[in-house]
């Protein structure tokens, strides 16, 4: 028996398409006029120079810090704002202080993501504790840590989408398993649950291990071995890393000073006319 099919009309008018279609028209964009920010996560073991250097710009620039007290060397920086959480209420707040834009900072710095991975636990086994009281606080479940990524997951998408520089600071670890073949692979990456970290890797254009090495340098006529800090950009084995920016290289030399993070957005996006020469 053969069968008829009746072709599925649009309950969509004719003008209401029309209009859809013009509203679409209006958000495409040539490729460079898309926002100038870097969306960065910055990842390194303690005490390696990651807030320093997510505040070496001359940009007003926000430490949103997770309970993590480590802004002290960039105490002195005049245009650096600190503010603390220790509660998940109070980032929520920020938040929103950020997204109404009536503020004057170009760079958001979340010190550190990992911290805030703590701060999140705390807030999901409290409200865990408030829906169930036989639920033991300190004894976090499978549902609870399914919770904590996915607000994670939301709390980046939802900072990385602000038009501002965002630095996305994170402690490192080292992960080992074994392949199928039984190879025991191991890798370096920020320090983060396997599903918000997907998310934080994926929704930034530079993925950086800030590490040091040691070099020789000529002072005074003299070489010496002198400690030099380097951010690794590049794809390589074991270090998670990545970049989308041709001008940047593969390896970085931080210098010393409090302009490093300043001199990659001049390289990336140009540098603006100073108001003093307008």
């Amino acid at each position: 028996m053969a069968v008829t099919l009746t072709p599925v009309k649009s309950t969509t008018s004719k003008t209401a398409r029309e209009t859809s279609a013009a509203s679409a028209a209006d958000k495409i964009v040539s490729a460079d006029e898309v926002e100038a920010h870097f969306k960065i996560c910055l990842y390194g073991r303690n005490k390696i120079g990651k807030t320093k250097f997510a505040c070496s710009s001359n940009l007003k620039t926000l430490v949103i810090d997770c309970n993590e007290r480590g802004f002290a060397s960039v105490r002195k920086r005049p245009n650096v704002d600190i503010y603390q959480i220790s509660r998940w209420e109070e980032l929520d707040a920020i938040y929103w202080y950020l997204k109404a834009g009536n503020h004057p900072y170009e760079v958001v710095v979340i010190d550190t993501i990992t911290m805030l991975a703590s701060v999140g636990m705390k807030w999901v086994l409290k409200d865990d504790v408030d829906r169930d009281m036989n639920k033991d606080p300190l004894m976090p479940s499978r549902p609870t840590y399914l919770k904590l990524g996915e607000i994670m997951k939301d709390t980046i998408i939802r900072f990385r989408n602000l038009p501002y520089h965002i630095i996305f600071n994170a402690q490192e670890k080292t992960s080992t398993e074994d392949d199928e073949e039984g190879n025991t692979l191991i890798e370096t990456h920020p320090e983060l649950s396997p599903a918000p970290r997907s998310v934080l890797l994926s929704a930034t254009n530079i993925n950086a291990r800030i590490f040091v090495r040691e070099v020789e340098k000529e002072v005074k006529g003299v070489t010496k071995k002198v400690m030099q800090r380097r951010m690794l950009m590049g794809s390589v084995p074991r270090y998670v890393a990545g970049r989308r920016f041709e001008e940047l290289r593969d390896v970085e030399v931080i210098a010393d000073d409090d302009l490093a993070l300043q001199r990659f957005i001049d390289r990336v996006y140009g540098e603006k006319p100073n108001a003093d020469t307008q």
